[in-house]
């Protein structure tokens, strides 16, 4: 339905070209993945682990998630604690590497220079003489850095006496799915401080950014509603190289075919929120910024907004399915009780499409005031936040029953890994916190909001939507862990 309402809205907007663009996107996802299976088995057999991978990402998105906050200039103090945080990233993660056996840190440094070469163009010189000089010496020292870091931070770990735990034997793709869903969320963080500041169409055009390369666009032009628009993309593009490889370390790992289709699926999924976002912004499949060319689509910032936590959900799915706890507890059942986070899961997206109705239907005003709100949206996000609030309430109290009575069962499947926690009465707990928390910050972004009076706009309103809008997200992936821990529940006891 969607679609046809952007067909409508903007005559310009071809769906054949669409589906086009986004097959293309796919195919050339399938060969890049046909090329990377094989070159991570063959790396896997000794030169590169996946644990080597997941942290050398993790280390990345610390080190972007810091850099986006120094960049918000939070004074001279701040800024230089964010600075000296950042650079501890690698250190820390290396760190990590040699507690846990999971890794080795140099090898957690290079994985993450290597992430780290999507920005790299974007801070040095675009002097036709000094391009390529600039670029070995960043290049050069981004390597060397984030080597010396991390190899520093394990040696601190065997100065601290070495390993802790072996986890050589833990399942790679459980940890990278953790850091991919990690990052989709710092994604919808961004996301919601831009739709917050209202600064969805600073940038003009896509995939560019004001005619250049995206990776290249130069920082010293990162400013005001710029900033967080193209970091954004930035971190999209983060995202999709994630996905990207979460899907061929499942496939070259060779993970039960439920988690390979299911990281394939999710990269697809990626793919097709790259493209709605984009298509918010242009309306059409054009490189123009000429404004005559573009149409804004309300339509696909609506679906952009949802269709990113459901992916985020997913991941998190995955996350846990990935488990050896969870694959060994689903194996022992044979048939399952009812799911009641199904349920939970409509009434959350249900919520989660009203929200994104009020915040992107708003109509900017004519004269300089604050911009008018669709009331119905309003009242139906309120009235359906009563129907969510029992419902969480509800799957909570039986997540933590039943995680309570496998517990106290002393049967084996509820003695494996995953640090011997339950599934289940974590996720029924994470229930319970998150939705009282969103209540609270629901009603300030509502105070906040509504006492707006002009189109200049107050700060602790971008505060408190942007976190109701992440909270909101955390409660949507905890409901769709609930339902996978649920899935672990035979019929017997259910």
């Amino acid at each position: 339905m969607m679609p046809s309402l952007v067909a409508q809205a903007d005559p310009s907007f071809s769906l054949p070209g669409f589906l086009a663009l986004y097959a293309g996107a796919v195919a050339a996802l399938a060969v890049l993945l046909a090329i990377a299976v094989p070159m991570l088995r063959a790396l896997g057999a000794g030169a590169l682990r996946g644990g080597d991978l997941a942290l050398g990402f993790a280390a990345t998105v610390c080190m972007w998630t810091l850099g986006y906050i120094a960049m918000m200039r939070p004074g001279l103090l701040a800024g230089e604690a964010l600075f000296a945080l950042t650079l501890s990233a690698p250190a820390v993660l290396g760190w990590l590497a040699a507690r846990r056996g999971a890794a080795t840190p140099w090898k957690v440094g290079a994985v993450s220079a290597t992430v780290n070469l999507l920005v790299i163009g974007s801070l040095f010189s675009r002097d036709a003489g000094e391009v390529w000089r600039a670029g070995l010496l960043w290049i050069g020292g981004l390597y060397g850095a984030s080597i010396a870091l991390s190899m520093f931070g394990g040696w601190v770990a065997a100065r601290m006496g070495g390993m802790v735990r072996d986890r050589q034997g833990s399942d790679p793709v459980n940890l990278f799915a953790t850091v991919a869903a990690s990052t989709v969320f710092l994604l919808l963080i961004t996301g919601g401080l831009v739709t917050g500041l209202e600064e969805g169409l600073a940038v003009p055009d896509w995939p560019n950014t004001f005619g250049h390369n995206m990776l290249l666009y130069p920082i010293s032009e990162m400013k005001g509603g710029v900033y967080y628009e193209h970091v954004h993309r930035l971190f999209g593009t983060l995202v999709g190289l994630t996905t990207l490889v979460l899907a061929a370390l499942a496939w070259a790992n060779r993970s039960p075919a439920s988690i390979r289709w299911g990281a394939t699926a999710l990269l697809a999924a990626v793919t097709l929120q790259g493209l709605m976002g984009g298509m918010r912004v242009t309306g059409a499949i054009t490189l123009s910024q000429a404004s005559e060319d573009l149409a804004p689509s309300v339509a696909f910032a609506v679906m952009h907004g949802v269709f990113g936590q459901v992916v985020f959900a997913g991941l998190c799915v995955l996350a846990v399915a990935s488990c050896p706890a969870w694959r060994e507890r689903r194996a022992a059942v044979t048939r399952m009780a009812s799911n009641p986070a199904v349920a939970l899961i409509v009434i959350l997206l249900v919520q989660l499409v009203l929200g994104a109705l009020y915040r992107h239907l708003q109509i900017p005003s004519p004269d300089g005031g604050a911009p008018a709100s669709p009331k119905w949206a309003m009242h139906a996000h309120l009235s359906w936040s009563v129907v969510a609030l029992v419902a969480c309430i509800w799957v909570g109290i039986k997540a933590m029953r039943e995680g309570a009575t496998s517990g106290a069962s002393g049967d084996a499947v509820t003695k494996v890994a995953c640090a011997g926690s339950n599934g289940l009465r974590r996720t029924g707990a994470a229930l319970h916190g998150l939705v009282t928390l969103q209540v609270v910050l629901g009603f300030l972004a509502l105070v906040w909001v509504l006492k707006r009076d002009s189109a200049v706009i107050p700060t602790l309103e971008v505060v408190f939507t942007t976190a109701h809008q992440a909270t909101g997200a955390l409660l949507l992936a905890s409901a769709a862990m609930a339902w996978a821990w649920f899935l672990t529940v035979p019929v017997e006891r259910g």
